[in-house]
């Protein structure tokens, strides 16, 4: 079962996001902290994927994440400058901050299907791999 990490230190806004990914990838495990929980959660839950404002995102790319986690950076600014130095850092993806529910399955429905071993073709709403 691939999990979601979700890194954010604003309780609200942190429970919103895990709520709107559990709607969309019932077959993810989500689970949200605070940021600076971030490294030991990821290591101790076996993440698939992270998603953390920006400046978070990077901490967890210079500190050396596992390449089998992708790290998503959500941002507000999203200016040629802010996604050349996030990609250099080894941010998978960048998405405007607050994703739309659109846009989060779009770009992680993908990442989740190949953290399950899916076959090609998407993780649809449903969590089953789309042929």
């Amino acid at each position: 079962m691939p999990v979601i990490v979700v890194l954010e230190d604003d309780p609200p806004a942190r429970d919103a996001l895990a709520e709107t990914l559990r709607r969309l990838f019932p077959r993810a495990r989500v689970v949200a902290v605070p940021t600076d929980a971030g490294p030991e959660a990821i290591e101790r839950e076996g993440a698939s994927v992270v998603l953390a404002a920006l400046p978070a995102a990077e901490r967890l790319c210079r500190r050396g994440v596992s390449p089998a986690v992708r790290v998503v950076a959500l941002t507000r600014a999203m200016g040629p400058d802010t996604l050349m130095r996030a990609e250099a850092l080894g941010v998978f993806a960048a998405l405007r901050a607050p994703a739309s529910a659109e846009r989060l399955q779009t770009v992680l429905g993908p990442m989740l299907a190949e953290a399950s071993g899916a076959r090609e073709g998407g993780w649809n709403s449903e969590g089953a791999s789309r042929s």
